[in-house]
């Protein structure tokens, strides 16, 4: 059974995460999104956090070790990515 993709609605102030397909391509995947008022270093944040390896240094070899990303480990672990959906507002000014 496939899934059916739906158009998504983007909306202001919100970041997300989520599996889908980019407007104009054919192929699924991972695709992260930055509502209008959200600051560009905010979508690289999510990024780094899902999608990028993890560094952290090994005292007893002496060096830095790249951990699977977030989404890697996920997926190592039985998860399916492809139900992806994360989500959070930006709070509103008082």
């Amino acid at each position: 059974m496939t899934k059916r993709l739906r158009p998504h609605t983007f909306k202001p102030g919100v970041l997300e995460v989520y599996w889908g397909v980019m407007k104009g391509e054919s192929t699924p995947d991972i695709i992260y999104h930055r509502g209008d008022g959200c600051a560009r270093p905010d979508g690289h944040l999510l990024y780094s956090v899902f999608g990028c390896k993890r560094e952290r240094f090994d005292s007893e070899r002496g060096q830095t070790i790249h951990d699977p990303s977030l989404l890697e480990e996920l997926e190592a672990r039985g998860y399916d990515l492809t139900t992806l959906k994360f989500s959070i507002k930006k709070k509103q000014p008082e």
